[in-house]
């Protein structure tokens, strides 16, 4: 009878400690689990001490109710500890989620100041690049206008010196001719022409005739000549050519030709030899005026240039021929101009020029600092 009443007194103390609030707790000795709440009930278990029980209620005085693994019971409150290690995984763990969570934030934050740093690099790079080419291209264009000044004064000191020595032999026929006059001992500066036969109708009898007098009048050898007029970016009709043209490429070389004189400039394509050259443009542009060569193929070129006033055309040898028939210079302009695209880690960069042409008073005619003097026929060429 008194089994049957421990066991509907468990099964009750069961169901209340229910509504009890949940501890875990440590036997801080070996603990001996009891049928019911005092030391008059048979002790139904042991407990090893440093064990952790579940007390289901502490509401029987100096007992209390618990459950270990499948068995339930009584122990001496006394006897029971507070069982820290839960609270202190569940802090631990706390703990660490707040760590995981501070060190995802830091990492984020260095990812975001890591990526901030790199477009800072690129981007000092790219102005870094882009000034190291600007430089380039002033040092290049620098370095060729000193080569070009250089050769421009060495052809000056040179046609000076032809100059002089044109001068000096002129100077010494003039002497020669005035002592062989002088030793004929004629002063005069000029002697009529002699002849020893009559003029026609001349008496026989009459004195020696004299010469008429010469008339001199300057021909103009191109007075037969077609002058021809075009606007600026036309290709004069004596080359009979049609441009080359690379659409896919948006360059250009920009011309500005000054006041004293209109141009024909024809750009060529190096070959790997000088009969490789290729001519790819023949443009006429006007004095005052700024003309773009556009859409240019790839590959390195250099220019023919005429100068002067006054564009006249005729057939000569089958072949139409043009040239300036006023102020005529033409040249060969020594400076290499790439127009080779180059890759970059930004893109490709497409080269593209900006020449300033014109004719400058030198003593009784005009000069430039451009190039080596050609001739005529040699522009003229294909």
């Amino acid at each position: 009878m008194k089994s049957i009443f421990t066991f509907i007194l468990l099964l009750v103390i069961t169901f209340s400690a229910q509504a009890q609030s949940e501890q875990y707790l440590m036997s801080d000795r070996k603990l001996e689990v009891r049928s019911g709440p005092g030391l008059n009930f048979n002790t139904i278990a042991e407990v090893p001490q440093g064990t952790q029980v579940y007390v289901m209620s502490s509401n029987y005085g100096d007992w209390s109710a618990i459950q270990f693994k499948s068995m339930n019971g009584f122990v001496l409150t006394t006897h029971l500890t507070k069982d820290s290690t839960i609270a202190d995984a569940e802090k631990a763990a706390r703990e660490a989620e707040a760590k995981k969570a501070a060190a995802a934030a830091a990492a984020k934050a260095a990812i975001a100041r890591a990526q901030a740093a790199k477009r800072a690099a690129e981007e000092a790079a790219r102005i870094a690049f882009a000034e190291a080419e600007r430089l380039t291209r002033e040092a290049q264009a620098t370095a060729a206008k000193a080569a070009a000044d250089a050769d421009a004064a060495k052809r000056s000191k040179t046609a000076a010196e032809r100059k002089a020595l044109a001068d000096t032999e002129e100077t010494r026929k003039a002497l020669e001719l005035a002592r062989q006059r002088a030793a004929k001992g004629n002063t005069g500066i000029s002697a009529p022409i002699e002849s020893t036969t009559a003029s026609a109708g001349a008496n026989s009898g009459s004195s020696a005739p004299k010469a008429a007098p010469i008339s001199v009048t300057r021909e103009d050898k191109y007075s037969s000549w077609e002058k021809k007029t075009y606007k600026s970016g036309a290709t004069p009709k004596s080359f009979n050519f049609k441009g080359k043209f690379d659409y896919k490429l948006d360059n250009y070389l920009k011309i500005k030709v000054g006041k004293n004189t209109e141009l024909v400039a024809k750009l060529y394509k190096m070959g790997q030899t000088s009969k490789d050259d290729q001519l790819v443009r023949v443009v006429y542009i006007n004095s005052n005026t700024t003309q773009f060569i556009r859409n240019i193929p790839e590959g390195e070129y250099y220019l023919k240039i005429a100068y002067g006033k006054v564009w006249k055309e005729t057939m000569k040898d089958g072949k139409r021929f043009g040239t300036f028939t006023q102020n005529a210079l033409y040249e060969q302009v020594q400076s290499v101009l790439d127009f080779n695209t180059v890759k970059t880690s930004k893109g490709i960069n497409v080269p593209s020029y900006n020449l300033s042409l014109d004719l400058l008073p030198s003593g009784n005619g005009y000069a430039t600092n451009n190039g080596e003097g050609i001739s005529a026929d040699k522009f003229n060429d294909n």
